[in-house]
C-alpha cells in the first residue's frame, strides 16, 4: 500500500525532494549528501544546480558535505541536468548530485543522485542511501582528509561539442536551413547553453526567459497549456518553431510555425521517428504513461516497444539492457544513449532540427503525417491509501483487454487506455488517459476517477 507522504520530503527513483525550509533544509541536504557519499566507491563527486533562489545555499551545503567525506567535489555551478550527467561520465567521477526539483514549482528543490555512469541510481542503491540517511550511519573523513572543492568551467562547452559531434546530427544540413527559433528557457539552467547550441547550429535565435535569475515566469512543466506566451512570440517573430525547456533542461516541448503548442508527448515521437529512420536498429523503450503514438512510429519502422514504470532510472536501465538506440518519457524527455543515457532537452532540440532539415518540411506539416491521439493528464490529491490490490480489483471489473501493474495500474482497452499511479515527485495520484477521440479520452478519465472514488469510499 502507498500512502500520502508525511511532511514534504519525498523519496523516489528521482531522488529526494521537498519544499525548501520545510521538508528540505540545509541540515537535511547535508545528511542526504553524507548518506549518498558514504555509499560510493572512492572518487570525486560532480555537483551542479538549476537557477532556483534556494539553489546556491543548498549546493553550498552539498559541496561541504562531499568534502566532509574526504572526496573532491567538482562544482559545475549552474548546469543542466544532462550536463551534470555527461560530466560524471566524462570526468570519471564516482557519482554526481544535481540540486534541482526539475519541473516542480520554485518553492521546491531536490537532490538527484547519479552513479558512476552518470545515470540515476538504481532502486537498490537508493534504498541503501535512504537507510543510511535515516540511521545517520555516515562515513566521515578524519583530520587528515584531503577533501576539496574544485570548479570546472567547460561543462556546457563539452556538452555542446558532444551533441555537435554525434553521427546522427549533420550540422551543415541544419545550418543550411537557416532556421529561426524562439527559445523559452524559463530563466533556468538552460538559459545560456540552449541559445549557444542553437547558434552553433546556424539558427537565428530569439531569446525568451533566458536569464539565469530563477524567475520561473510560467508553470515550470513545459506542457502545451503553459506555452501561450511562447506561441504568441513564435507568431509575431515569424519563427520556424519554438522550443520550451523546464528549469533543468531535461524536458523539451515544441510550438509549430503557426504558433500551435504541441503536446510534450510529440517531442519524443519526433525524435524516435528520426533516429529509427537514420539508424533503423533496436527496440524503443518508454514508460507506461507515454503515448501510443510511439507504438505507431515503432511499427512503421518495424521494431518493438518496451514499456517500464515511470521514472528516468527505470527507462534507462531497460534501454541499456535492451540495447535500445532511442527512448525516453512522454514528458518531453528524449534519451539517446549514443550521447548519454539520460533525458536531454538540448539533444532533443538538435534532433528535431535535424528531422526538419532532412524532410525539408515545416513542423506543422510533419505533425499532420501522424495519426491523431487525444491524451488527458490530470492529478488528484491522495485522499487515502493507494492499495494496488484494491484499485486493480476495481479496474478488472471494467473488463479491459489487458492490465499492467508494473507501476500503479494501466488498463488497456481496444480503443484506448488509462493509467493510474502515485507520482514520484508530488503527493498526488496521476491519471492519464488516451484514445483516438476526445470523447473517448474523457470517458476513460471519468472511469479512472470513479475507480479512485470507489477505492476511497467517496
Amino acid at each position: 500500500m502507498i500512502q500520502k507522504p508525511k511532511g514534504s520530503l519525498l523519496f523516489s527513483v528521482a531522488g529526494a525532494r521537498g519544499i525548501v525550509g520545510e521538508g528540505l533544509t540545509v541540515d537535511v541536504v547535508t545528511r542526504l549528501t553524507l548518506a549518498f557519499c558514504s555509499n560510493l566507491a572512492p572518487g570525486a563527486v560532480v555537483v551542479g544546480r538549476d537557477t532556483r533562489p534556494s539553489g546556491e545555499s543548498l549546493q553550498s551545503a552539498v559541496n561541504a558535505a562531499v568534502t566532509a567525506t574526504g572526496r573532491e567535489c567538482v562544482d559545475l555551478g549552474i548546469a543542466t541536468t544532462p550536463t551534470v550527467e555527461i560530466m560524471v561520465e566524462r570526468l570519471g567521477a564516482s557519482g554526481g548530485i544535481i540540486v534541482s526539483a526539475s519541473h516542480n514549482p520554485v518553492e521546491w528543490n531536490a537532490l538527484k543522485f547519479l552513479d558512476e555512469r552518470g545515470v540515476f541510481v538504481t532502486k537498490r542503491l537508493g534504498d541503501v542511501v535512504h537507510d543510511t540517511y535515516v540511521n545517520e550511519a555516515f562515513d566521515l573523513a578524519d583530520a587528515t582528509s584531503t577533501g576539496r572543492i574544485t570548479r570546472y568551467h567547460r561543462a556546457s562547452r563539452d556538452h555542446i561539442d558532444d551533441i555537435l559531434g554525434l553521427r546522427v546530427i549533420d550540422v551543415e544540413s541544419i545550418r543550411r536551413r537557416e532556421f529561426k527559433v524562439v527559445i523559452d528557457a524559463i530563466n533556468g539552467a538552460g538559459s545560456v547553453i540552449a541559445p549557444d547550441l542553437l547558434r552553433e547550429l546556424g539558427v537565428k535565435v530569439v531569446e525568451m526567459n533566458c536569464k539565469t535569475d530563477g524567475d520561473f515566469c510560467r508553470d515550470p512543466e513545459p506542457r502545451a497549456e503553459h506555452l501561450g506566451e511562447l506561441a504568441e512570440r513564435v507568431k509575431t517573430e515569424h519563427a520556424d518553431l519554438g522550443f520550451a525547456l523546464d528549469p533543468d533542461a531535461d524536458r523539451l516541448a515544441l510550438v509549430d510555425e503557426t504558433g500551435r503548442p504541441l503536446s510534450e508527448e510529440h517531442t519524443l515521437v519526433l525524435a524516435v521517428d528520426y533516429v529509427l529512420e537514420a539508424e533503423r536498429r533496436g527496440p524503443v523503450v518508454v514508460n507506461l504513461s507515454t503515448s501510443a503514438l510511439i507504438d505507431w512510429v515503432a511499427n512503421k519502422h518495424k521494431t518493438s516497444v518496451v514499456r517500464t514504470p515511470v521514472g528516468e532510472a527505470h527507462v534507462v536501465e531497460a534501454m541499456l539492457r535492451e540495447g535500445a538506440p532511442v527512448g525516453g518519457e512522454g514528458n518531453g524527455g528524449v534519451i539517446y544513449p549514443a550521447l548519454h543515457p539520460g533525458r536531454d532537452g538540448l539533444l532533443g532540440m538538435a534532433l528535431i532540427l535535424q528531422l526538419l532539415s532532412v524532410r525539408d518540411i515545416p513542423l506543422g506539416d510533419q505533425m499532420r503525417r501522424y495519426p491523431s491521439f487525444f491524451m488527458s493528464k490530470t492529478k488528484i490529491d491522495l485522499r487515502g491509501e493507494f492499495s494496488l490490490d484494491g484499485i486493480s480489483s476495481l479496474i478488472r471489473g471494467l473488463e479491459p483487454a489487458k492490465i499492467d501493474i508494473q507501476d500503479g495500474v494501466k488498463a488497456i482497452f481496444d480503443d484506448g487506455w488509462f493509467h493510474v499511479r502515485v507520482s514520484n515527485t508530488e503527493g498526488v495520484v496521476r491519471v492519464i488517459a488516451e484514445a483516438l477521440t476526445e470523447d473517448r479520452t474523457a470517458a476513460l478519465q471519468a472511469v479512472a476517477k470513479e475507480a479512485l472514488d470507489n477505492l476511497w469510499g467517496q
